[in-house]
């Protein structure tokens, strides 16, 4: 019994927790259309976020993601084997609803990436924009699922991403 009343008198003192680190983190993971030299295909991507709010209205956010995708190599029959690692560094606005809310993001992404075929690759780094758009839900005070779009630039390679994700309130 003692271990029923220490697990509920967690799970109560959970959204006080909130109100005290005042940051959530949440992952995120779903498919990504990849362009590279005119050609496009399908592939995924998965990443982690931390976000900060300055208010209910406008936070921080920073992440990690990496994807993957085949696309048609360009006068070959080969595929170009693409993989990323993006940073993306941005500024979200939210407009609340009854139970989540509307929000869009705008900001930078450092990437990494590389694409292999049979015949030539290609690695690059560097600096690109990244932006978005989607809707949260609240499902308790601390958990919220969201579905949302992506787009990041990342050199010669192109991003976008439906993406499904779950973040919690600390």
């Amino acid at each position: 019994m003692k271990q029923y009343a220490a697990g509920l008198l967690l799970i109560a003192a959970m959204p006080a927790s909130a109100d005290i680190w005042g940051f959530s983190v949440g992952a995120s993971a779903g498919a990504a259309r990849i362009e590279y030299q005119g050609n496009d295909d399908y592939g995924y991507e998965y990443g982690v976020h931390a976000s900060y709010p300055f208010n209910d209205f406008l936070s921080i956010n920073a992440g990690v993601v990496q994807g993957s995708a085949e696309v048609d190599a360009r006068g070959q029959s080969a595929k170009n084997d693409i993989d990323y690692t993006a940073f993306p560094l941005t500024l979200r606005g939210d407009i609340p609803l009854l139970i989540g809310s509307v929000y869009a993001k705008a900001g930078t992404n450092y990437y990494d990436y590389d694409v292999d075929n049979p015949v030539t690759g290609k690695s690059d780094d560097g600096w690109g924009f990244t932006g978005g758009a989607g809707v949260v839900f609240t499902l308790l005070p601390i958990v919220d699922i969201s579905l949302g779009y992506e787009y990041r630039e990342m050199g010669a390679v192109k991003n976008n991403a439906i993406l499904l994700g779950i973040g919690a309130s600390l």
